[in-house]
């Protein structure tokens, strides 16, 4: 068998070793345990510390006024414009209204009961209640305790537990906190032993609380459904705050659309007091003329002209109204005062444009003035809506120019006409010129005060119909499930967090270590595969070498690199002695330890092994053998010895040594001087296997001058302590064939931390694994037997 049939195919992916990963992470099982363990822990923990949020859920229908009534709102020239409901849902999310909310319910004012694990608000059911008159800037950042007493009673207690003094219900309270009153309800003062903790909370940061956990949304695109959802801890509390938010804005819408109809109503009422004085006067003239003149009656003639002239009165009547709402439009954009609003939006005005401008600018003057009470005049979002203020007030003056400008052309069309029939009317009689005079006037008035009188009937009938432009669908309710925190979603994170933080945390560690784990890590690197590993040394096990006829683990590994070297060796001369070269990357990685147990095992098969101590620098195998170094190969590498001369037999049987010899002070170049071939040569002719103890490879080239006389080179890597840098080594040196026959031996291995053994192993310890501990005088399988009879023969 040749060393490529023992390494990878590199284009071939081996299939992920699935069950390996699982019990490579199982066999620190005391650790997930632990971590799980202490996931509930703060699982619980958390799930009774944190206060169990809900959500109210409410349905609002926006209605279209247009839509609904167009009919009845055209023939009452009420020109509505349909409500856009982006505009609502800003509307309803106003700090104005909410802060309406606030004030209404008193939420600035919490009650709880202090619990082990967290507080409980009591809200309904708190056996008092506080009005307070005035609550102070202290009152906002320490809760106010109130203990209660038998009888009519109770203790005011501060945030250190302090008492502040035994007070009667009903008695007004002067503190540090403010000026506030305590009421009691008798049907629950039983139903709480501790003090009741009052929370004060700012309004404005209260409101901000509220804005943020209110969502209001569109339910479909295509409708004018409004959905609300509000988060609650308490959802009775979270249901009265949305019934009081709609309410409120009904209320809102409601109030507005009545003061538009107020508005108009007071303007019209001024009008008509105007109008019908002046009808009077002139009625009283007519009345008076006919008397004192004795006119009865008018020709054909003046009746024709007087006509006319009422025609033509009664369209300037109009022009003149119409330019009299301008005008008011105009002092309305001029007015400093926030909240008038335009009696145009109610009559007089036909064109839709000049509508649309000034419901626009009633509506920013609503939402302008319910900020201007919370913000400060420099807010950002203020400054934009009297931006757009301005801007629609300039649309508005341009709008109301192009009219005034059609109106006095009108104007002056109609008071040509009139000069000319004033003309014509000069011809008659001048008792008829006179009446129709005085007659035209009065037409004049009478026609402006019954337009006057029918339009204040139809603000009237718009202010008695006035209703909401919405409908609550679903009034608030809550389903009653938590949605936050949800306890099997908790539980299921801390799952997930026990599993994964120390596997991740033993991940971590594998990445950080730099020192080789695993036989797999060995064969993807190298691309080479192992060719035998070596456990730790058994326990008890005396000296260094191991006792290759014993039941150990050890000594049975060692006896299958043994009988798996001849695969190794089988292309070689039968006739000559077969070359061993042992090294590895670094220092104590065990190269004399595994080059010392090789020979010995060999030389227990009776063949004749002989040691070679080519580690010049730092010699150590005849150490373990104890022989002398007083003489050795570098004697014989500088002509100083022969070969009898540093030959040294062992006490085991077969075995030879040829220690190193003393320290030269250039190894490499006597390992390059020629003299260790002919070494090498000679030995084959004595021996059958010649095994080197060489130094390591990473350090120093020695072994790579030995290679061309090397028929088998073991390449040691010693679990946990080889760096993984130098696997590259390895790589490289089988790609470029330095070794004829280059094979990796896994030394010390330590089953228990390899990633590779995680489970499943047969070899155990003790009496659990397969093999026990013995001597070669214990009782082996049979199978054993005829393995061991086998090799040695």
């Amino acid at each position: 068998m040749s060393t490529s049939d023992l390494t990878f195919d590199d284009d071939q992916e081996e299939p992920t070793d699935v069950l390996g990963y699982v019990f490579k992470y199982l066999r620190y099982w005391y650790w997930i345990v632990l971590s799980l363990i202490i996931s509930f822990i703060v699982a619980y923990v958390y799930l009774a510390k944190f206060t169990p949020v809900y959500q109210v859920n409410a349905t609002l229908l926006i209605k279209d006024e247009k839509k609904m009534n167009a009919e009845i709102l055209e023939k009452l020239d009420m020109g509505s414009q349909s409500k856009m409901v982006e505009n609502e849902i800003e509307v309803l999310k106003s700090r104005a209204l909410i802060g309406k909310v606030v004030d209404v319910l008193n939420l600035k004012i919490s009650y709880w009961e202090e619990g082990r694990a967290r507080d409980k608000e009591l809200y309904e059911k708190s056996p008092i209640t506080l009005d307070a008159t005035e609550i102070t800037d202290y009152a906002y950042g320490h809760p106010l305790f109130i203990k209660l007493e038998p009888g009519k009673r109770y203790q005011l207690l501060d945030d250190d537990q302090t008492s502040l003094g035994t007070f009667d219900y009903n008695q007004q309270v002067k503190t540090n906190y403010g000026r506030f009153r305590v009421f009691a309800k008798d049907s629950l003062k039983s139903t709480i032993t501790t003090p009741v903790k009052v929370v004060f909370q700012n309004r404005d940061a209260l409101i901000n609380g509220l804005v943020s956990s209110l969502q209001i949304e569109l339910l479909n695109y295509s409708s004018s459904l409004i959905s609300l959802n509000l988060e609650t801890t308490i959802p009775n509390k979270g249901k009265e705050i949305l019934t009081k938010l709609l309410n409120e804005y009904t209320f809102t819408t409601l109030e507005d659309k009545n003061r538009e109809a107020t508005n108009t109503l007071r303007f019209i009422e001024e009008r008509l007091k105007l109008v019908t004085a002046e009808l009077g006067d002139v009625e009283q003239s007519v009345e008076q003329y006919r008397r004192v003149k004795g006119v009865t009656d008018l020709s054909s003639e003046a009746n024709l002209f007087l006509g006319k002239v009422e025609e033509n009165d009664s369209k300037l009547n109009e022009l003149d109204i119409q330019i009299k709402v301008l005008n008011g439009i105009d002092d309305y954009l001029n007015s400093s005062q926030v909240g008038i609003v335009a009696p145009a939006t109610m009559m007089g005005t036909s064109d839709p444009v000049l509508t649309s401008y000034i419901d626009q600018l009633s509506q920013l003057e609503i939402e302008r003035s319910k900020l201007a009470q919370t913000v400060q005049a420099s807010n950002p979002y203020l400054e934009t809506i009297n931006n757009q203020m301005r801007n629609v007030k300039q649309a508005i003056k341009e709008n109301l120019n192009n009219q005034r400008k059609s109106l006095t052309v009108a104007k002056r069309s109609l008071l040509d006409l009139n000069s000319r029939l004033e003309g014509a009317i000069s011809a008659i009689p001048r008792k008829e010129r006179e009446f129709v005079g005085i007659k035209r006037q009065a037409n004049i008035k009478e026609d402006l005060y019954l337009l006057l009188l029918k339009t204040r009937e139809e603000t009237a009938i718009s202010y008695a119909s006035t209703v909401t432009d919405s409908r609550v669908v679903d009034v608030p309710f809550s389903s009653g499930a938590v949605i936050r925190p949800v306890k099997n979603n908790v539980y299921l994170l801390a799952l997930l967090l026990g599993l994964a933080l120390p596997v991740a945390l033993l991940m971590l560690k594998d990445v950080l270590t730099n020192t080789v784990q695993s036989k797999k890590q060995i064969e993807q690197k190298t691309g080479l595969k192992v060719f035998g590993e070596v456990g730790l040394k058994p326990k008890g096990e005396e000296g260094q070498i191991i006792e290759v006829k014993s039941q150990s683990f050890a000594s049975e590994q060692l006896r299958m690199i043994r009988s798996d070297l001849q695969y190794l060796i089988m292309d070689a001369s039968e006739e000559r002695g077969h070359t061993i070269l042992i090294t590895s990357s670094t220092g104590g990685e065990g190269k004399s330890f595994i080059t010392l147990n090789i020979a010995a095992s060999l030389a227990l098969l009776d063949k004749k092994v002989v040691i070679l101590g080519l580690d010049l620098r730092k010699p150590k195998v005849h150490e373990y053998v104890q022989v002398r170094n007083k003489i050795g190969i570098s004697n014989y590498l500088i002509s100083k010895a022969g070969i009898e001369d540093i030959i040294q037999r062992t006490s085991i049987k077969n075995l030879a040594i040829i220690p190193s010899g003393p320290i030269p002070p250039n190894p490499s170049e006597l390992l390059a001087n020629g003299r260790i071939k002919e070494l090498i040569e000679e030995l084959r002719q004595s021996f059958d296997y010649i095994v080197i103890d060489s130094p390591p490879l990473g350090l120093v080239t020695d072994a790579t001058l030995l290679a061309p006389f090397t028929d088998v080179c073991f390449y040691l890597i010693r679990h946990e302590v080889t760096p993984k840098v130098y696997l590259n080594t390895i790589n490289t040196l089988h790609k470029k064939n330095i070794f004829k026959s280059l094979n990796i031996v896994f030394n010390a291995v330590n089953y228990k931390n390899s990633s590779d053994y995680g489970y499943g192993y047969s070899y155990g310890d003790g009496n659990k694994g397969y093999y026990t501990e013995g001597t070669s005088g214990t009782s082996s399988p049979k199978w054993y037997s005829r393995l061991l009879t086998k090799e040695q023969s």
